[in-house]
């Protein structure tokens, strides 16, 4: 094997203007372009700066206006100087740009910088007409002397075109351009002509504008092209021809195969200035998705190529086979790292025909992953494209996101990556057969656990797109060849859609309570001075429809359940409606019912019975109260951040009801939906008829959840009296009722904030005064959402001791 290369090898063979222009010039890469997900990061992150600038600037804090004094005027005897570095960092840095921008092919870089530039002028100047010269900041004479407009123009414009043109321009350049600009950003605040956070905005509007141009137009790969590897390759001391692009590429990494002067097969991995990008977004996107976020991050590209080539070596020493490592370093007037390995002539996994894959085969691709499991290596990205079927054996490759010492749970997800990636192209039977002949029960128990979507390479997923089945046979059948139980997956993500949305929806309570609270001053006094009597009597009758709940479930499902028990669970759901919402409280009404006996359709489908009997009552009084409530409402006079807050509120519920359109007319979608959903409906129709003959169940769901909702609504008259006002019933069930669909509308654990707003606007709109009506609402939550979490979490602790739910 030969021996790894480490440092660059001092070239002299090329020409003297070719290096002059790799000097100036990042690679050409052939004058292919390419779209970045870090463009995205990019111009997401510069749309949140700008806005959150705008009332930043119209706010004139007073830490901005510490920093213009501390930073301007500069001394007299400096002030030329912070002038020129002014001008250095922007026309200077423009003139700059121009003048390396004819060295590019077809004036490429020109042009695209000259559009950036346009595109910057045209944005600043509407939000000039939109937010005013000033950006709506209101003077101030500690503002005198200071350019106070927004945006920066010049600003703006030179950013725009510097990150326009940086995907152009090599390293030392780039950081060239970077640091000029900087100084320039620095010498405009302390010149006065720009305040702190103009010239941060008007930055993140050039860097917005250019991330778009990216994003719409792509950019340069910043990566060599097949001939500028082969002309530049001789660098790492090795002989390679007929060097092509590999078919199957992966961001941040440039794939290459060759041939030296034997005939062998050769695999480059080039790793450009792109390489950062993509290890720091996948790290933060594992971090923020995953509860393993992989491997330890590197961003020096020398550094990535020598751990990727050492991992290797330490494969080969566990008695794998694995590629010959080359070379390992950099080459090339841009310094690109590359890895240089002799691969095993024969079929990847994915090619693989049934007469490659033999049993014996099978068995060498899972001990190969054994044998790196025993020396605690973990590969990361095993898959059909990384396990080679040679003569020689199965050679593994792609070393990548290796790690060394690696924790049980990434060497247990490699091993479950391999048998999903066999099982596809084998077969379950077979995948199993051979688990069953080389793993024992506790290694194939750690890989059952892992078996999952998220687990596997993205080949391998694409074809599970189509065959969704075959997961679960496949753990099925690998448990029963080892002669186990199905475990439970381990839970991958530390994120899902739903925690997603509920988050999202959280936000929106948070904003909304604090939007209640900072102008709550007079309805503290309110409270203070409410009478206590009525005070208690919105506490007890807060507390009564958890009672009626118990009746509610007993009604929901056939046969009989304790009525002890059904209360309790009512009581144990106002803790977790508070920390998970109706979905949570659908989910534990579902284990309740399956603890009890039932089969799981059947609990679905009695969960599902009492979740919607809820929702179908809320609906019927609202629409039965309303005539008689319309003439208590009136027009506000002015719009209160209550009102605004339950107008967005209804926005959202009218964008959820058009995505329920749009299901419902799309016929692909509806279909899908209706696979979805049709079983359940089944089930629950089902159970609807057989407690329908029963006069008893019904009785107890219609009546539990009608007088349920009428306790509530008494609970926010109880409240209003005990601050010296009133509503008539039908006023109060319109309220709470909308107040409550709305609530329930939004993913907000507990209708947090928002069921606050929508009872306030209510109220208000009823004709109860604010402070009032803000300190009735708050009595009434507190007693029904806010304390009766307390006991229910201590009967939700004492439902799992016994094993209730």
């Amino acid at each position: 094997m030969a021996t790894v290369a480490s440092e660059t090898a001092p070239g002299t063979r090329h020409p003297l203007a070719q290096r002059l222009r790799a000097a100036a010039l990042g690679p050409h890469g052939g004058g292919t372009t390419r779209r970045r997900a870090s463009d995205v990061f990019r111009l997401g992150l510069a749309i949140v700066v700008v806005a959150v600038s705008v009332p930043v600037m119209q706010a004139n804090s007073a830490a901005e206006l510490r920093i213009v004094r501390f930073m301007h005027p500069p001394p007299a005897a400096i002030s030329w100087l912070v002038t020129s570095v002014f001008w250095l960092g922007s026309a200077g840095v423009i003139g700059l740009l121009v003048i390396v921008g004819l060295l590019v092919p077809r004036l490429t870089a020109i042009r695209w910088t000259a559009v950036a530039a346009v595109l910057t002028v045209a944005v600043c100047a509407l939000l000039s007409v939109v937010l005013g010269p000033a950006g709506g900041r209101p003077p101030a004479e500690e503002l005198a002397g200071v350019n106070t407009g927004y945006p920066v123009t010049e600003l703006a414009v030179t950013i725009a075109m510097a990150a326009t043109a940086v995907p152009y321009l090599s390293r030392p350049l780039h950081r060239t351009v970077s640091f000029l600009i900087t100084l320039a950003v620095l010498a405009a605040i302390c010149a006065g002509q720009a305040l702190p956070v103009n010239a941060i905005s008007s930055v993140a509007l050039g860097w917005g504008v250019a991330a778009a141009l990216h994003l719409v137009t792509g950019s340069p790969v910043g990566l060599l092209s097949s001939a500028e590897v082969t002309d530049w390759i001789a660098d790492l001391k090795v002989a390679v021809g007929d060097i092509t692009r590999a078919p199957r590429q992966v961001w941040g990494v440039e794939r290459f195969a060759g041939r030296d002067p034997a005939g062998s097969q050769i695999e480059l991995s080039v790793y450009g200035r792109d390489a950062s990008d993509a290890r720091v977004l996948a790290k933060v996107w594992r971090f923020a998705v995953y509860r393993d976020s992989g491997p330890t991050l590197i961003l020096d590209r020398l550094q990535q190529v020598e751990h990727e080539a050492y991992l290797t070596l330490m494969a080969e020493r566990a008695g794998v086979l694995v590629p010959d490592v080359l070379a390992a370093g950099q080459f090339g007037p841009s310094g690109d790292a590359a890895l240089v390995t002799r691969v095993p002539d024969g079929p990847v996994l994915a090619q693989a025909t049934e007469t490659d894959l033999t049993d014996r085969t099978l068995d060498e691709i899972l001990l190969a992953v054994l044998r790196m499991r025993a020396t605690g290596i973990a590969h990361g990205a095993l898959g059909a494209d990384t396990i080679v079927i040679s003569e020689q054996g199965v050679c593994i490759r792609d070393f990548r996101r290796a790690t060394a010492s690696a924790p049980a749970s990434r060497v247990d997800t490699d091993l479950a990556a391999v048998l999903a990636a066999v099982a596809v192209r084998a077969g379950p039977e077979r995948t199993a057969a051979a688990a069953a002949r080389v793993l024992d029960a506790a290694t194939a128990r750690g890989a059952l656990v892992h078996l999952q979507r998220s687990a596997l390479d993205p080949d391998t997923v694409g074809v599970l797109q189509g065959r969704k089945e075959l997961l679960p046979r496949l753990r099925e059948e690998v448990a029963s060849g080892v002669g186990i139980e199905v475990p439970r997956l381990a839970e991958e993500k530390r994120i899902s859609w739903t925690n997603l949305v509920f988050g999202i929806g959280s936000l929106i309570g948070l904003w909304a309570i604090i939007g209640i609270l900072s102008g709550a001053g007079s309805s503290l006094e309110a409270i203070k001075g409410a009478s206590w009597g009525w005070v208690a009597v919105t506490f007890v009758l807060a507390q009564l429809p958890m009672l009626l709940g118990g009746l509610v479930l007993m009604g929901s499902a056939t046969g009989d359940l304790p009525f002890g028990r059904c209360v309790a669970l009512e009581t144990s759901n106002a803790f977790t409606a508070l920390v998970g919402g109706d979905v949570a409280v659908f989910a534990i009404r579902v284990r309740f019912f399956q603890r009890q006996g039932y089969e799981p359709a059947e609990a679905v489908s009695a969960g599902a019975i009492a979740t919607t009997a809820w929702w179908v009552v809320k609906a019927l009084l609202f629409i039965v109260a309303l005539p008689f409530a319309a003439g208590d409402f009136k027009a506000a006079s002015g719009e209160s951040g209550d009102q605004k807050i339950v107008w967005i509120v209804l926005l959202i519920v009218l964008a959820a009801g058009v995505i329920a359109a749009v299901i419902t007319l799309v016929p692909r979608l509806r279909r899908l939906a209706s696979s979805r959903v049709r079983p359940y409906l089944v089930s629950i129709w089902a159970n609807l008829k057989t407690i329908a003959v029963e006069p008893r169940k019904m009785t107890y769901v219609l009546v539990g959840t009608t007088v349920a909702q009428l306790l509530s609504a008494l609970a926010l008259g109880a409240a209003l009296h005990a601050v010296g006002e009133q509503a008539s019933i039908a006023t109060l069930l319109t309220v709470n009722t909308l107040a409550g669909l709305i609530g329930g509308a939004i993913p907000v654990p507990g209708g947090a904030g928002v069921v606050e707003a929508g009872l306030i606007a209510g109220l208000v709109s009823a004709g109860i005064p604010q402070d009032q009506a803000v300190a009735a609402v708050l009595i009434q939550r507190f007693f029904t959402t806010y304390l009766p979490p307390v006991w229910g979490w201590l009967t939700l602790a004492w439902m799992r001791r016994r094993e209730y739910v």
